[in-house]
This record gives structure tokens, sequence and C-alpha cells, in this order.
């Protein structure tokens, strides 16, 4: 039964009733119908709720297809990215106003398929939720370490050069 039709039964029930029950009945119509107002509103805020969960699903479902998707990277590329770590870590210690903090080494692990072709030579990068027989991945081992810059030597200066003698003929008195 609907919220209209109790307050319709209950309006004929009032007709029907002794002066004090009417005004009774007529108090509890309203908080029923101030009730049925307020589930109105809960119901259409959960409603709400409920699409924004579904936008949310559909988000993560498309989210977790794209899953799927590998990562290629070349070996050199791998290495060049941990390099790059290295030198960022190395500059901050360079640049630190007190005691700088380098990496000494770095040993580097990363599994994956190797994929070869006439071109150059691929690491395939397992996705996090991939299920892949750990077996038939390859390790890429490298290993940095820390090497001291040389400046590069500067051109000695050339000597200077002697003065030059003057060929002028001494005067005779």
């Amino acid at each position: 039964m609907k919220l209209e039709e109790l307050l319709k039964e209950l309006e004929s029930i009032r007709k029907r009733a002794e002066p004090a029950t009417r005004d009774a009945l007529g108090n509890f119509a309203q908080q029923l119908k101030a009730y049925g107002e307020e589930r109105n509103r809960d119901i259409e805020a959960r409603n709400r709720e409920i699409a924004d969960l579904k936008s949310q699903i559909a988000d993560l479902k498309t989210q977790l297809a794209g899953t799927d998707q590998v990562t290629r990277a070349s070996p050199s590329d791998i290495a060049k990215s941990f390099r790059a770590v290295m030198d960022e870590f190395h500059a901050e210690a360079r640049e630190a106003d007190d005691v700088g903090v380098a990496i000494k080494t770095l040993d580097l692990e990363v599994k994956g398929l190797v994929e070869v072709d006439e071109q150059k030579t691929t690491l395939v990068l397992p996705t996090a939720g991939a299920a892949v027989d750990p077996t038939a991945l390859s390790t890429f081992r490298v290993s940095f370490a820390a090497v001291p810059a040389v400046p590069a030597e500067v051109a000695p200066e050339p000597p200077p050069e002697p003065p030059k003698k003057s060929r002028a003929r001494p005067k005779r008195s």
C-alpha cells in the first residue's frame, strides 16, 4: 500500500471519528506525510549514490580491460631510465648544502618476455594483474655503479712570447 492510499484511508476514518479522535488522526496524518516525504528524499539520495557507484564500477571495468595491454621496452631504454635515477640522486648530492647522499651501486633485475625481431630486441613486461608463467620470463640484469666524473683537461695556455729584440743600430757619438 502506498502512502497516498494510507492517507486517503486515514482521512475517511477521520471523517467518521469523534472530534478528539479526529484531531489526533489529523496530527497523525501530518506526521505520516512528513515521514513519507523524508523517506522519498532518502530514496532519491540513495538512487543517486547507486548511480554514482554504477558509474565507478563501469570506470573500473574499463581500467581493468586496459590492464591486458602490455608494456614493451628495449633493454637500453630500461637501463637509461634507471641511469637517470642515479644521475638525479648524484645531482641532489652535489647541490646539498650539508651532507649529500649518493647511491653507490644499484642492481636491477627486470623479468619479462624477450621479443626479438629483425630490427631490435624488446622486453615485454607483464602488467600487475597478468597471469604469467614465471618460467617463461627472462631476467634482464643491470648493475650500475657510481663512477667519479673526471673533469676535462683544460688545454694549457701557450707560454708568453719572449720580447722581441730590437734590431735598431746603436747610435755613434
